[in-house]
């Protein structure tokens, strides 16, 4: 809802006389007063360009020693069920990366509880090329947790910075950028499920990460109901997943989100090929069994980058960057 915005009048009255006034004289309250300071950031960029070292720095002990239990102090919201998917996955022996020099997104904030920042990184895993990686740090206590991380998949959008080199933060419900921030996972979750046909086809750049979707389900769907099998992939905002936003320079925004994706494959008929079925290498941790008589249920955690253009602009958003794993799986 529109907030209703109050506008505050001051009329000054003053009294006309005759004789000249008496010289002002200064107030010594305004004297002390009328150049007060303002108030200091609660995080600075060098508190944040700390916090990112020795975060990265204890993530990379933790995966070395194979240590869950400490990997998962360091995380929240999303990280939280990611870090759980790259250690057991792996065996315990998850992968490790080597990090490059940190371009840091810190929003101007005065101690509003909780205390946020996003920093884009190179991030390298052995054999592999570079990624850039974008990730939010909140606050908890006196520790820094790593609460969203997503590998890049197009150029970002010029930010929006002050002269002193802050970001400004957008409330997930702001109106002043075309979709707000807290609509563009429930909107993406639409065009995923329905492709063009939805209501938000318009609203979403197509791509991969949108009707790709549809496309796909769409194919799985049909080949898998001549073998007796019913298929289904629904996506969804991450309830509970915070929805992190700032200001791009044309007066857009860049939104972080997470959304999840459960897909079935369920028999229908008797003596369906459900017991056949190839299981996705990245599920395989999560399954106790690796007979699938009735019903193979598989939920990933998906973290979206997404650039949505300023209120007035007829342009799409678009999906600017996206990491997901498996994170729980189930068969029948």
């Amino acid at each position: 809802m529109r907030r209703a915005i109050a506008l505050a009048v001051l009329f000054v009255l003053t009294a006309c006389t005759s004789a000249p006034p008496p010289a002002p004289k200064p107030s010594p309250v305004a004297a002390t007063t009328s150049a007060a300071p303002a108030p200091p950031v609660a995080l600075t960029l060098e508190d944040a360009a700390v916090a990112v070292k020795e975060h990265l720095a204890a993530d990379d002990v933790a995966r070395v020693n194979g240590d869950e239990r400490w990997a998962l102090d360091l995380v929240r919201d999303g990280q939280d069920l990611i870090t759980i998917a790259q250690y057991r996955s792996a065996g315990m022996k998850p992968p490790r990366y080597t990090w490059g020099k940190p371009t840091l997104i810190v929003p101007r904030q005065y101690g509003n509880a909780p205390l946020w920042f996003a920093a884009l990184i190179d991030r390298r895993e052995q054999g592999e090329p570079p990624r850039k990686a974008l990730l939010v740090f909140v606050k908890q206590g006196d520790i820094w947790q790593n609460s969203f991380e997503s590998l890049l998949e197009a150029d970002l959008p010029p930010l929006e910075f002050d002269k002193e080199g802050y970001a400004t933060a957008l409330d997930a419900r702001d109106q002043s950028i075309a979709i707000s921030p807290h609509l563009m996972g429930p909107l993406h979750a639409t065009i995923a499920e329905e492709g063009r046909a939805g209501y938000a086809s318009g609203l979403i750049e197509p791509g991969p990460r949108t009707t790709g979707y549809f496309a796909e389900i769409k194919r799985n769907r049909e080949s898998l109901k001549a073998q007796g099998l019913a298929y289904d992939s629904l996506f969804a905002l991450a309830v509970g997943f915070p929805v992190y936003a700032v200001r791009t320079s044309d007066g857009g925004g860049l939104v972080l989100y997470s959304l999840t994706r459960t897909t079935t494959w369920t028999a229908k008929v008797e003596n369906a090929q459900g017991g056949h079925l190839a299981i996705p290498e990245e599920a395989r941790w999560a399954l106790l069994s690796a007979v699938i008589i009735k019903e193979r249920r598989i939920l990933e955690t998906q973290q979206y980058v997404g650039f949505i253009p300023p209120k007035d602009s007829r342009a799409p958003a678009e999906i600017v960057g996206y990491d997901g794993l498996v994170t729980r799986a189930s068969a029948t």
